[in-house]
């Protein structure tokens, strides 16, 4: 189906391109912060099978996961605030214009944690960024890019992050929706600081409760860098996450 933006731009909805990891049972699923696989088991009682294979009449199963380690997920400054801040309350909006940029992190030696860093800095962003054109998302693609991502299990491999200055470089940009392939936008060990969750909501000076941050999704090499129109799908859930399903459309022109 065409769909026009305004009248000179279209997209065309069977093009979207899915930036989300699928959620699978089991231990092939990405994961991050050390969180058990995920679980999708059959109901089962004394009076009731939830597996047609197991000689059920229907499917019904339970789902275990965690949004923050088990996969792509979407979430709101009441990740980290002591205000009952929801995913379901801060998101009231989901198609944005978004740059998708690709930034290859860089070395650095964390002087606090005697150890060596990967980081996203702010000169690489500016560089990124040089075709800025008010858009609303920011999509970040680390390289080198493939499809071990999906199955990559993060815990304990001190993963890269983005800088404080990289993040007040994106606040400059009016980003509302950063969304990354990493599994945080903070260092896996901080001593909690969280220097860029709080930096990028402002929190707790004056949340922004309008902006999320959207972790562990995946950047098919197919994309180029560029201008997409992309779409944030969540769950109806009051919780400061969930799992997501950003589709990227292409824009073309009337």
């Amino acid at each position: 189906m065409r769909l026009n933006i305004d009248e000179n731009q279209y997209i065309l909805t069977h093009e979207g391109v899915d930036l989300s990891i699928p959620i699978i049972a089991g231990a092939n699923n990405v994961n991050a912060w050390y969180c058990d696989p995920v679980r999708i088991e059959p109901v089962i009682s004394e009076q009731f099978v939830g597996d047609v294979n197991q000689g059920g009449n229907v499917n019904f199963k339970n789902i275990h996961l965690n949004p923050h380690g088990n996969g792509t997920h979407t979430e709101c400054v009441g990740h980290i605030s002591t205000e009952p801040y929801t995913i379901n309350q801060c998101l009231k909006e989901f198609h944005f214009y978004a740059k998708i940029i690709s930034v290859k992190p860089k070395g650095f030696w964390n002087e606090t944690f005697k150890e060596d860093d990967l980081i996203i800095d702010k000169d690489q962003l500016e560089q990124a960024t040089e075709n800025w054109s008010d858009e609303k998302a920011l999509i970040i693609r680390t390289l080198e890019n493939s499809d071990v991502k999906k199955q990559k299990q993060y815990s304990n491999s001190n993963p890269a992050y983005i800088t404080k200055a990289a993040m007040e470089y994106i606040n400059e940009l009016d980003v509302h929706h950063l969304m990354v392939d990493m599994p945080s936008v903070d260092r896996e060990l901080d001593n909690g600081e969280l220097v860029g969750h709080k930096t990028f909501w402002n929190y707790p000076t004056d949340p922004q409760t309008h902006k999320t941050i959207s972790e562990l999704i995946f950047v098919p090499n197919s994309l180029e860098d560029g201008t997409y129109l992309i779409q944030i799908q969540i769950m109806s859930i009051e919780s400061d996450a969930s799992p997501s399903k950003i589709m990227a459309h292409r824009i073309h022109k009337s």
